[in-house]
């Protein structure tokens, strides 16, 4: 491989020994060849980067693009991206969670396009999958920079690092602010990401495999998990805040930034629906200005504005459980 790689994928490891192989097989076999595989061993209890190395020996001439990193310590996804971004090499990259696949020719599609078009970024479509039956998930893109910036803040648009590849100059010679919580890492990464890129591209093609894993952590939902989700949320939101108020940007988006304080609380409804009086304490203390100012903010949909306030008197909780009897 040359020492200028088109394009470096980063994948975290972490107890993923019953997908890695998928994962692995379907980035070997791309249709483009000059690739950076840079596995990031945030170390795994299980026997994942074994398998890795099983799979890697079956295309022997993958072996010289392919690194692996070894964390000293459990530090989580978001650290794990940060060390494969500073370690990348190729002239765009991507992530891949260790638990998806992807399309053989995902990479050469999407390079081929943003190299050609000379674009910052592009993003392309994805599937939900639970491994046999798979779902097109199409999106509404708008590709005016403010106008994605929107999306992105209000949670409108999916944040994903995963379907969209990107010009490796953006991590490299901006001031961009690398997250270290896990929970909506990549929500701080693509608003600056976005804001940096000067063109955006779009394919509405589907070229990635998200798996619904029931075993992951995002979809635990006991008290302790369900908590430092929402509190990872909040380090994250506010990274972007003190993003968006160093470039000057913050009052232009004032209402979408009440849509993303309020994403945070989301992560305590299992709770909150289950037990309202020993949690909407917790709740309403998570940015506690938009208790009175999200529920009669013009611009944000009725829906949520009405759930929103019979969640803060009180009768949500009850109203979610009669309707889901």
């Amino acid at each position: 491989m040359s020492s200028y790689p088109k394009v470096s994928v980063i994948i975290p490891v972490y107890g993923v020994e019953a997908y890695i192989a998928r994962c692995a097989k379907s980035l070997f076999e791309q249709t483009l060849d000059e690739i950076e595989y840079i596995f990031v061993n945030d170390c795994t209890p299980d026997k994942s980067i074994d398998i890795l190395y099983q799979v890697l020996a079956e295309y022997p001439k993958r072996k010289n693009q392919v690194r692996i990193i070894n964390q000293p310590t459990n530090l989580g996804a978001a650290k794990a991206r940060e060390v494969g971004i500073k370690a990348a090499t190729g002239e765009y990259v991507i992530q891949c969670d260790s638990d998806d696949w992807v399309d053989k020719d995902m990479l050469k599609v999407l390079y081929n396009r943003v190299h050609q078009d000379d674009y910052d970024m592009i993003i392309c479509d994805w599937f939900d999958s639970d491994g046999i039956k798979s779902n097109h998930v199409n999106q509404k893109i708008r590709t005016d920079k403010k106008e994605m910036t929107s999306d992105l803040i209000s949670r409108r648009l999916s944040s994903s690092m995963c379907n969209r590849l990107i010009r490796r100059s953006l991590f490299t010679k901006t001031t961009i602010i690398h997250p270290t919580a896990h929970m909506m890492e990549d929500v701080a990464y693509i608003i600056q990401l976005t804001y940096y890129s000067e063109r955006i591209a779009y394919l509405p093609v589907p070229l990635y495999y998200y798996y619904s894993n029931p075993n992951s952590i995002c979809h635990a939902q006991s008290e302790q998990a369900c908590i430092s989700r929402a509190y990872q949320a909040v380090e994250n939101i506010n990274l972007v805040l003190t993003f968006l108020n160093r470039e000057h940007i913050i009052n232009d988006y004032e209402t979408e930034i009440l849509i993303l304080k309020n994403s945070a609380r989301v992560f305590l409804w299992p709770l909150l629906m289950q037990h309202y009086a020993r949690y909407i304490k917790l709740w309403k203390s998570i940015y506690p200005e938009i208790n009175w100012h999200y529920p009669f903010k013009k611009g944000i949909p009725l829906r949520l504005r009405i759930i929103f306030f019979f969640t803060l008197i009180g009768i949500y909780p009850i109203l979610h459980k009669f309707l889901t009897r």
